[in-house]
């Protein structure tokens, strides 16, 4: 205990340390704690603070909020094919591929849900959705983004058309 107190207080004064400056005789500023003659008092920037919730956060959280701005919503979102009033022609036996353009890229967790005339057809993390055998005669195609329930963004409607032969026009056996 005898040898403790003296180390602490050594160590205690030399928190408590000025930090002075001067010019020296080569006429480069120096700085020092014991000072020379015409050395005055320096002036010391404050120090860097760490915030106090830091070390609470996860490491992914921790790079998450430093490399990646905060998500502020979708700017926009575009079917870019088929275009408006397609034709999906008879020898594409009603396949169809719509696809999408999303701005800022699909955020993890959001998905996008594809509505064929009114209805939801496909939910995915996509932006490319394959359509199969539909029916000849007019669709209408849009997709919205949803997460958690809360659609945030729609794309607006597109019309194509599917031309398939008809069970009608079939050549008659003679």
């Amino acid at each position: 205990m005898r040898i403790l107190l003296p180390i602490l207080l050594l160590f205690a004064c030399n928190l408590q340390a000025q930090v002075y400056t001067w010019i020296n005789k080569d006429g480069v500023r120096e700085y020092g704690d014991e000072p020379p003659e015409h050395a005055k008092k320096a002036s010391l920037p404050d120090i860097q603070s760490v915030p106090k919730d830091i070390f609470a956060r996860t490491p992914k959280q921790a790079e998450e909020s430093e490399s990646e701005p905060a998500f502020k919503g979708y700017k926009q979102l575009l079917i870019v094919s088929p275009k408006m009033d397609h034709a999906v022609l008879a020898g594409e036996a009603g396949h169809l591929t719509v696809e999408l353009f999303l701005e800022p890229g699909l955020q993890p967790g959001h998905e996008i849900t594809l509505f064929l005339n009114g209805k939801p057809v496909k939910t995915a993390a996509q932006l490319q959705f394959s359509l199969e055998n539909l029916d000849r005669g007019s669709h209408m195609v849009h997709a919205q983004i949803k997460h958690q329930g809360a659609t945030l963004i729609r794309s607006q409607k597109r019309r194509f058309h599917v031309q398939r032969p008809s069970i009608l026009n079939r050549a008659r056996a003679q």
